[in-house]
């Protein structure tokens, strides 16, 4: 989402992709239940490869960038410093050539299951906490920091490409943070415009203003 608001051709390609993918999925089923020739596949792979690699780029730079940040901004979050958080980008597909090749390896299971099980539609990104996957193995405190750690990023990241500080919208973010992680986030959002809501009230600089809101009828300035 972070990429298509800042390259619109990341859109232009990823909506080109998703079209083929829909095209060569029904094509499979055809396969399946009309024995029609698996060979005009290899159309559908072709277009479905070339976009993959520029996909993929686009997403291999904009996740280096969050490795670059991640582990400062984690610490300035958590204090402790015995937290250390890392992203991974898990795709199985590196270039044109071995995406092809992973797609006329699951042709078969791609007819029998109706749709295509490998491709880029299925790269995803791991955070590590301390070597272990923090959506696994994390508590709830650490789960939501890590968050907070990757919209931090982001944050910077936008603001490097477009020169501005970008709103910062959260939602109940501060339920399962401890109040050492909370103030401490607190205190790396102040140069940000920021939208908050939360369920109970909590302590903010001075520049901020605090509205209640009952039935989505704001009531009061607190």
């Amino acid at each position: 989402m972070m990429i298509s608001s800042l390259k619109p051709n990341y859109i232009h390609l990823l909506n080109n992709y998703n079209k083929i993918l829909e095209q060569r999925n029904n094509y499979l089923r055809q396969i399946k239940y009309e024995n029609k020739d698996k060979n005009n596949l290899d159309v559908w792979d072709e277009s479905l490869a070339e976009y993959s690699f520029k996909i993929y780029e686009y997403r291999k730079k904009y996740i280096e960038k969050f490795s670059e940040k991640i582990e400062d901004i984690h610490k300035t979050i958590t204090k402790s410093g015995k937290e250390e958080i890392k992203i991974k980008y898990i795709s199985n597909s590196k270039d044109k050539e071995s995406f092809l090749e992973n797609l006329k390896k699951s042709r078969e299971i791609d007819i029998s299951r109706g749709f295509t099980a490998t491709g880029i539609h299925r790269d995803d990104f791991i955070i590590y906490i301390n070597g272990r996957q923090v959506s696994i193995f994390g508590s709830q405190g650490q789960q939501r920091t890590a968050t907070l750690t990757l919209k931090l990023c982001e944050l910077q990241i936008v603001k490097e490409e477009i020169g501005e500080n970008p709103i910062l919208l959260l939602d109940d973010f501060m339920s399962e943070l401890d109040e050492e992680r909370r103030k401490s986030f607190l205190e790396n959002i102040e140069e940000n415009q920021v939208i908050i809501t939360c369920t109970d009230k909590f302590e903010l600089e001075k520049n901020s203003s605090i509205f209640f809101v009952e039935n989505g009828i704001c009531k009061k300035e607190c």
